[in-house]
């Protein structure tokens, strides 16, 4: 619609303490379709009725918002303003609707999620398979890789990730799971024909296999109780990118090495293998699921979140 110039009015305004929210959403109709008749229409009011409740509206703020011809509306300068944040009214109301109807309907549609590969292949997996059963209706997409992805640049919907810096985006959710312990094992086989160490030192002493290194440094950081740590450097017999391959290794009594507690608690718990200085520690890692804070996420989204959250710090809870 044209811009006018704003009219003088009369008198001085005089804004009431509370509008009537109807008034405002009546006349972002009449702007939306460009006429009385058919802001009635969608109203279910009538022509005169919609005039009415708008020349009430411009008497009672003590301003012109449009002009009128026998053509067409127009929105006065002052008008467009006004139209602005009753369109921004209308719009935070039908949010707010959106919002209700998403959480009370029924889960359904496609969920995008990311994860680091060995956590697909040891835990997620299993947990999606589960969720899956729960929601029939709802399609899971994972991609399991390594490497740092953008939620929002890429379409995903979650992301579970080890992290202990803050958030870089702020448009992102991080919610903490728990925490997830890395371990020193070895096969039980192996310990017995070269000797358990007694001391972080005695690592030195055996074979090792470590998670491939772009810079090629091999060191493990341990600490004990008392806050004593000690900087082991190691060169692996074996080394991959593969946390499968580094755990089979172990089971095969090829070395020591470090698995994180997820690919390697039922190993130790059923005696394949054995941690290898057990009063000294790795860093540990925090485990997060990341979503965005977009509002009003599908309850497909908002479903998966929950459950997958749930299990997930269940597992970490275990792990300790």
């Amino acid at each position: 619609m044209p811009r006018a110039t704003i009219e003088t009015p009369s008198r001085q305004p005089s804004m009431p303490a509370r509008q009537d929210l109807n008034d405002l959403y009546i006349f972002a109709l009449v702007v939306n379709n460009g006429s009385f008749t058919t802001a009635g229409q969608a109203a279910g009011l009538t022509t005169s009725r919609i005039s009415r409740r708008i020349a009430d509206l411009e008497e009672r703020l003590g301003v012109r918002l449009l002009h009128r011809t026998t053509r067409k509306l127009a929105l006065t300068a002052i008008g467009e303003l006004f139209y602005q944040h009753c369109q921004a009214m209308v719009s935070e109301a039908e949010a707010a609707a959106e919002v209700v109807e998403q959480i009370q309907a029924s889960p359904r549609g496609r969920v995008r999620v990311t994860c680091p590969v060995l956590t697909a292949q040891s835990v997620l997996g299993p947990i999606i398979i589960d969720f899956m059963q729960r929601y029939p209706e709802v399609r899971v997409s994972l991609t399991a890789t390594d490497r740092l992805v953008d939620l929002i640049d890429e379409g995903f919907d979650a992301a579970i990730r080890f992290r202990a810096l803050p958030l870089e985006d702020s448009s992102l959710v991080a919610r903490s799971l728990g925490e997830s312990r890395t371990y020193l094992v070895a096969s039980p086989a192996f310990l017995d024909k070269h000797g358990r160490p007694a001391q972080p030192a005695d690592l030195s002493r055996l074979a090792t296999l470590g998670k491939s290194r772009h810079d090629g440094v091999y060191t493990w950081h341990l600490t004990n109780a008392q806050g004593r740590t000690n900087v082991i450097p190691y060169q692996p017999l074996l080394d991959s990118d593969d946390w499968r391959v580094i755990k089979h290794a172990a089971l095969a009594g090829l070395g020591v090495a470090s698995v994180p507690d997820e690919s390697c608690q039922h190993d130790v718990a059923a005696g394949r293998l054995e941690i290898v200085l057990p009063e000294w520690r790795l860093p540990s890692a925090n485990l997060h699921i990341i979503y965005t804070s977009r509002r009003g996420l599908i309850p497909a989204v908002r479903a998966f979140i929950d459950y997958a959250a749930e299990r997930l710090a269940a597992i970490c809870l275990a792990g300790a």
